[in-house]
């Protein structure tokens, strides 16, 4: 058997935050019953020379960010079902398999963009694919929107990003986003937190091991989205909710308990919007 080549993982404290994704896709993928059931995480994870170990304290976040990756998969593909020549825009992708999961057909575009030491490791751990590019860029760089192709149905995806924004950075993307028109449809699908949410991330220790905090919250989402007529939110779904409904046992009812409690159930939540085109 060829010895696997691990790759070293040299990221800002920040950016290690998505390694907590693709563990915790991992874990659920070797459990009995998964939520998401990434086929793709774990041989990933297996090629990373780094400590996962340490991750194992946030294995109570499992079924929300596996709830959550699976309902972002599910506006996909319902999507690319309806539009088969879309533009497909997977910002803050990290190591994210999505495009691997959905397996776009080919008149798709798909765009995959995060800063430049994450697409590096991505070049060398995920394999390309026909109708893929890469684009190493920070999502509130206006310059990158000139690589996407204008005048096709277009659906703008950011998992686990808005929160990371400052208000000021989510205007910046939200606004490029907005005016990069497409034709026949457009739709944004993000994540947001509450900001009680926002104030108590700072006091827990996997934030500041990281070296990051959360800094937007929905209420910030709101006065962006509120500054462009017409687009109209047309789904809402808690990922409290959502991880309930995924999670039976002790966990299960402890996420139970926090979605009974309303300001629990919209701690985050997933948006779908849509905005006007141009025909």
């Amino acid at each position: 058997m060829v010895p696997v080549t691990l790759e070293r993982v040299r990221l800002q404290r920040e950016q290690e935050t998505m390694l907590m994704t693709l563990y915790l896709h991992a874990l659920d993928a070797r459990s009995p019953y998964p939520i998401l059931g990434d086929p793709y995480a774990g041989p990933l994870l297996e090629r990373i020379d780094y400590d996962f170990s340490r991750l194992d304290k946030l294995a109570g976040n499992l079924p929300v960010i596996v709830s959550r990756a699976k309902a972002i998969d599910d506006v996909v593909k319902s999507f690319l079902v309806a539009h088969p020549d879309a533009v497909v825009l997977h910002l803050g992708c990290g190591l994210d398999s999505r495009v691997l999961r959905i397996d776009p057909g080919p008149g798709v575009r798909w765009f995959e963009l995060d800063q430049q030491p994450v697409m590096e490791l991505r070049r060398r751990l995920v394999p390309e694919r026909d109708g893929v590019s890469l684009l190493a860029a920070s999502v509130t760089d206006p310059g990158w929107w000139s690589a996407v192709p204008a005048g096709r149905p277009t659906l703008v995806v950011g998992e686990g990003l808005l929160m990371y924004l400052s208000p000021n950075g989510l205007r910046m993307l939200i606004d490029a986003a907005l005016t990069h028109r497409a034709v026949g449809t457009q739709m944004l699908v993000f994540d947001t937190v509450a900001p009680w949410v926002r104030r108590i991330s700072q006091w827990q220790n996997n934030f500041r091991d990281a070296g990051t905090k959360f800094t937007s919250t929905t209420n910030d989402l709101d006065l962006v989205i509120g500054r462009h007529k017409g687009v109209a939110l047309v789904d809402e779904q808690s990922l409290v909710s959502l991880a309930r409904n995924a999670t039976g046992g002790a966990l299960g009812a402890v996420i139970g308990a926090v979605d009974a409690f309303g300001p629990g159930r919209r701690a985050m939540v997933l948006r779908t919007y849509a905005a006007p085109t141009s025909t």
